[in-house]
């Protein structure tokens, strides 16, 4: 008789080593990153590039301090929209050799009316009143700033600007909690999703087929290594620098990358204006008397004009243009001229007739102004002196003279008028009449200087203009 064994049941077969180390990683790993594919790579790809830009920024800004440049943290917005609050200035010193870089964005110590000193990024616009002193002024202020600057108050000169990494910081000193926290709270994510998702070295029984990155991987930096990455970009964004600035670099500055380049000061710089003798709107005429013409010894423009009548050929000793390309660009730069030289803040009141001897300053009134008799400016041995004279209307009498002292210059002296200007008949000026309105020149009356009407016309009646 055959007798039948007990058959035991087959077990089911053990998973090979490697395979159960990663389906154990795969189950500790995030959901999101879990499944390899273009999800996780897009995911992590971008944590990682968050990272590197948060960590270059953060070395741009401190590797410099090493070498012996300054750096501060800007505040406030007085320079935007091009500097914003949370944006690091880094300067260097200023040579004791060098000249104080008019038109230069610098760094200086400034007394708040508080009492509090603080630190101040703006830029030089042009001398101040007194020898030794200039005047400093944010790019996105109407007005310059209230005190002068000496050479000895200048702590550094701008040479680098990299943006955003000090927002943390200005967060941090200023109280604002929600934003601070989502960046740490986005910073952290960043870490842990870069640590999961990084390509890293397996072997080869650790490969599960079809994995994006040979693997289903588990993180290439411990958790270790990921708090210590987190703690240093955390650290390092809202610890660097400790200076706080009140401003920033302008609009008007010349950015090539994050490197900053000093450029001139537009407001009140003739620009391309200094290309003409006598520059209008809608027309420039000569008139004659007697048969005795105008003459103009440099060049003229009209835009968007094309009228310039009266003249013979040899009246005009430069160029005619009439709405060419130089002519349009002319006004563009008188326009702003006007605009700067208009609303810069006066330091004096201009009287009704103004008459005898001024210093450098801007003078301004509501109404009329008139000059008569002899008016003298002295510049007082400083050729960048600035003088402007402003009224509603301006009139110069007969006979009225404008006298240059001590190095005055004609291309620093501005008459500016909101509506029209009139130079009597045998006046001579010195300087650039600015005028919103019609220029007119009275007989045998002459021009040392420049003509311009961002908005009327120049008429010239047997008068001279000379450009400077």
């Amino acid at each position: 008789m055959t007798t039948t064994g007990d058959r035991t049941p087959a077990l089911p077969p053990s998973p090979a080593p490697g395979t159960a180390r990663a389906q154990q990683r795969t189950r500790t790993r995030p959901a999101v990153l879990a499944q390899d594919g273009w999800a996780a790579w897009a995911l992590g790809t971008v944590a990682q590039s968050y990272l590197a830009l948060l960590a270059a920024l953060t070395a741009i800004a401190v590797v410099p301090l090493g070498f012996g440049w300054g750096g501060s943290v800007v505040q406030t917005g007085s320079m935007r929209p091009v500097i914003s609050p949370g944006d690091v200035v880094l300067t260097t010193a200023l040579p004791e050799t060098s000249p104080v870089p008019l038109g230069a964005v610098v760094q200086f110590r400034s007394t708040a009316p508080d009492g509090q000193e603080r630190l101040v990024v703006h830029r030089i616009v042009e001398p101040g009143q007194s020898k030794g002193e200039w005047v400093t002024q944010g790019d996105a202020n109407a007005d310059p700033d209230s005190a002068a600057l000496t050479r000895d108050d200048i702590t550094g000169q701008g040479r680098l600007l990299v943006r955003w990494v000090g927002l943390p910081s200005t967060w941090l000193r200023t109280g604002q909690l929600a934003p601070l926290a989502g960046w740490l709270a986005l910073t952290v994510a960043a870490v842990w999703v870069a640590a999961w998702s990084w390509p890293r070295r397996q072997r080869p029984d650790d490969r599960p087929t079809g994995s994006l990155h040979g693997g289903a991987g588990g993180p290439a930096l411990t958790r270790g290594a990921a708090l210590v990455t987190a703690v240093a970009l955390v650290g390092g964004g809202m610890l660097l620098p400790a200076e706080r600035a009140s401003a920033a670099f302008s609009a008007r500055t010349a950015m090539s990358g994050n490197s900053f380049t000093v450029g001139t000061w537009p407001t009140l710089a003739l620009g391309r204006v200094s290309s003409y003798a006598v520059l209008a709107s809608t027309r420039i005429a000569n008139v004659a008397l007697l048969g005795i013409g105008s003459s103009v010894g440099g060049s003229v423009a009209v835009s968007p004009g094309t009228s310039v009548t009266g003249f013979w050929p040899w009246d005009v000793t430069g160029s005619t243009d009439r709405d060419t390309a130089a002519a349009r660009n002319a006004r563009v730069d008188a326009l702003a001229l006007y605009e700067g030289a208009r609303t810069r803040t006066a330091t004096a009141t201009a009287p009704a007739t103004v008459t005898g001897a001024l210093t450098p300053g801007v003078y301004r009134r509501t109404g009329p102004v008139a000059v008569s008799g002899t008016l003298t400016l002295d510049a007082r041995g400083d050729s960048s002196a600035l003088f402007v004279v402003q009224g509603s209307s301006l009139t110069f009498g007969q006979n009225a003279r404008v006298v240059l002292a001590n190095g005055a210059s004609p291309d620093r002296v501005f008459f500016v008028s909101t509506s029209t200007t009139s130079v009597g008949d045998g006046a001579a000026v010195r300087g650039v009449l600015l005028s919103s309105g019609d220029i007119v020149l009275g007989r045998s009356s002459t021009l040392a200087g420049r003509a311009v009407s961002v908005n009327g016309a120049v008429t010239l009646t047997a008068a001279s203009v000379t450009q400077p």
